[in-house]
């Protein structure tokens, strides 16, 4: 099935419910459901991408089951495997007794109004959906969006915490009232933090979008949201959209001569390389017809990227047609002596992911709309990697060499 037939609709298909996160999956690794004799009332809402969340359907309301490993930065997954069963009930609908395989679901009445987020993509989700009026707390104040933001600085939406810094500030969280949190799990240790966040009376909606192995499962996501909100149609709508022009991008890379990638960024501290190898990265270099040099197979029981040696790169990676060399915020690698020996710095395709920042703040698109917009990112690495297709603005990438100040100017 190509990209796990995302182009097909949220449809509905009568079929056994999973207990415990029965995960509705594409490949390799999908959990075998044969012997579970299940329910046959439920129906299962197709959620094509996603090898984290699936969704049915009973008796007018929605069952979400989330089931993922907190894998470190850089690192793999560490502590026992998190899971979560969400009851999502139309308000006015009389929500089912909380027995039998709803033991210890959690009950949320939706469409819910106020939400609170703790990651930039959950903002970036809402606002494709219409719906940014609703977020009634943030992470901080770095939203890409100025109106956000700006409502944000006056106090107007409360401040949170970013997921990958700490757990949510609960007196902030409290303050803002939310009907729901949706938090995205950074961190083994947050775990405890959110159980009491549910004993506070706000239910929370666990979210493991850095988990999917594929790029499109942290599209999927949005189907989640539009479920909360009501707005199932428009998010089955942008998931498609997207998938539509994914296809449309993979067919003109197809016609292009593959070539090969390095995608690995300088670490000052360690001395150390950042080396995407798996995952969502991986698979859209590979969609753009190119291999990626020093790759590994997708596991979503490891980060994207792994730390190795300048050596390693020495190695096994100066034959790379193009080098992605660094991201918006690691450091600038200006060795000579190293880079003259890629073949990628001798023809001029050493590029830098620029992220798109935002010119009055500290944010940058590529960590917000980037994440629900992969067919954004595949175009930039389909430029960088067929010089044909260079044709128009960079959006996230951009060569490492269009800086004029920076210290690569003139070394060559």
């Amino acid at each position: 099935m190509d990209l796990c037939q995302y182009k097909r609709s949220w449809s509905r298909m009568p079929t056994a419910f999973v207990l415990l996160a029965g995960v509705v999956a594409c490949g390799p690794g999908a959990p075998d459901t044969s012997d579970d004799p299940g329910t046959p009332e439920d129906e299962v809402l197709e959620t094509p991408g996603s090898r984290i969340f699936s969704v049915v359907e009973r008796d007018g309301y929605h069952i979400v089951d989330v089931e993922a490993s907190v894998v470190a930065w850089g690192g793999s997954a560490g502590g026992p495997t998190q899971r979560a069963r969400l009851v999502l009930v139309p308000k006015g609908t009389e929500p089912p007794a909380l027995t039998g395989d709803l033991v210890d679901a959690r009950l949320i009445r939706t469409p819910v109004q106020r939400i609170a987020v703790n990651d930039e993509p959950h903002e970036a989700m809402l606002r494709a959906l219409g719906v940014e009026d609703r977020i009634v707390a943030v992470g901080g104040h770095n939203s890409y969006d100025d109106d956000l933001r700006r409502r944000t600085r006056s106090g107007e939406i409360h401040q949170i915490g970013y997921s990958w810094h700490a757990p949510p500030t609960l007196d902030a969280l409290v303050a803002a009232a939310p009907d729901v949190l949706v938090a995205q799990m950074a961190d083994l240790t947050h775990t405890q933090h959110m159980e009491r966040v549910e004993s506070l009376g706000i239910p929370v909606v666990p979210t493991f979008i850095d988990s999917e192995p594929h790029y499109m499962g942290s599209v999927a996501w949005i189907r989640v949201m539009g479920l909360l909100t009501g707005k199932e149609a428009e998010a089955d709508a942008f998931v498609q959209m997207v998938a539509r022009e994914v296809d449309r991008l993979k067919s003109l890379a197809a016609e292009q001569p593959r070539r090969s990638v390095l995608w690995a960024w300088y670490r000052s501290a360690g001395n150390r390389w950042a080396v995407t190898q798996r995952n969502g990265v991986a698979a859209l270099i590979r969609d753009a017809n190119a291999e990626l040099l020093l790759g590994t197979g997708d596991d979503p029981q490891r980060d994207t990227f792994s730390l190795l040696s300048t050596e390693r790169l020495l190695r096994d990676g100066t034959g790379a047609d193009c080098w992605m060399i660094r991201d918006p915020l690691s450091s600038v690698f200006d060795d000579e002596a190293v880079l003259s020996r890629f073949k990628a710095y001798q023809d001029d395709c050493v590029f830098r992911e620029q992220g798109k920042r935002h010119p009055d703040a500290d944010a940058w698109e590529l960590w917000e709309m980037g994440a629900i917009r992969p067919d954004w990112r595949l175009w930039d690495i389909m430029k960088m990697v067929h010089p044909e297709l260079r044709d128009g603005e960079w959006r996230y990438l951009m060569p490492e060499t269009w800086v004029a100040d920076h210290p690569l100017v003139g070394l060559h």
